[in-house]
């Protein structure tokens, strides 16, 4: 019985070691170097905000890159913060279907570049935008301006894409600005000055909400145009963490970009642009160390469409 219990085991060895020879295992990847063109889709096309606007269905030169499993909805991007597509450099055909009915809304050439881009859709009946990705760079770019206790940056782009009326782009350059809290928390910097009260300690709240000047981000960028990725201070809520701190936004646009009191800007003073007959200013949580793009995107004459619509990159 021992015999054949160990010519039983003995064979049974033999089997599984022949079927492991014969199986190769394959991961079918493709290596995507440097000649390959990377790329993000974003949906900017000024729609109403309701879910049959958004595509069901993405191709490019016939072949299936997103379906109802991976919407690319109204005013956002895919593949997603950190993931591409990718193909070879030159003229590609790209299809973008409508709704669950899957009506083809968008079908035209692009021509991709080496590298990593975003192609945005702002016009279904138009070429798409391509912009160039400007921040694959080690962070952070100037060790000294970094991080001050808890005082740490991000970088912010802003990307006009503004309509003034269906099928017209606006002839305006818009000048982004943003304003954040000067002081939100005690530093070590304070107890060193001994300006921290007592009971208080390093970390905790001031009370302070006094807030900077009106800071340019970039220089006034024309429909289509980016700043490119800009140095924001975040001043942290939360001491001895990564953090986020509230930054308030709005856009000037002066008589020499286009403004006009009354009409596309609120007076002549502050030259506030104006969205459906107010001046337009927003807010967002902006996260330490983090890249963020802010698509500027809409009708200007429709206060549910002309806004910012801010999508994480890194």
């Amino acid at each position: 019985m021992k015999k054949i219990k160990y010519i039983s085991i003995g064979l049974l060895a033999a089997f599984f070691m022949g079927s492991c020879e014969k199986m190769e295992v394959d991961y079918d990847a493709i290596p995507v170097g440097d000649d390959m063109a990377q790329f993000q889709i974003g949906h900017y096309t000024p729609v109403a905000s309701s879910a049959e606007n958004n595509i069901y269905k993405v191709e490019l030169d016939g072949k299936l890159l997103a379906n109802s499993t991976n919407v690319l909805k109204y005013y956002n991007t895919i593949p997603g913060a950190g993931r591409f597509y990718y193909s070879k450099p030159g003229k590609v055909n790209l299809k973008l279907y409508q709704g669950t009915d899957l009506k083809l809304v968008f079908d035209q050439d692009v021509t991709l570049i080496k590298g990593k881009q975003n192609v945005i859709i702002h016009d279904y009946n138009a070429n798409p935008l391509i912009l160039e990705r400007n921040f694959d760079i080690p962070y952070p770019l100037d060790p000294s301006k970094a991080t001050f206790d808890t005082d740490t940056i991000a970088y912010i782009r802003f990307v006009n894409l503004m309509y003034e009326s269906e099928g017209h782009p606006t002839a305006m350059k818009l000048q982004y600005q943003y304003q954040y809290t000067l002081h939100p928390l005690y530093t070590n910097a304070d107890k060193d000055a001994g300006l921290i009260p007592d009971g208080k300690k390093v970390g905790d709240a001031t009370g302070d909400a006094t807030k900077s000047a009106w800071l340019n981000l970039g220089t006034p960028v024309a429909f289509g145009e980016s700043t490119g990725f800009q140095q924001v201070p975040v001043k942290k809520t939360t001491y001895i963490a990564q953090g986020a701190a509230r930054i308030d936004f709005r856009i000037v646009v002066t008589a020499a970009n286009g403004g006009v009191p009354g009409e596309t800007v609120m007076d002549d003073v502050d030259w506030l642009l104006k969205i459906n007959g107010k001046f337009y200013t927003d807010y967002w949580t902006i996260t330490t160390g983090r890249y963020t793009t802010h698509y500027f995107a809409g009708i200007r004459s429709k206060a549910t469409f002309a806004r910012a619509y801010s999508y994480a990159e890194h």
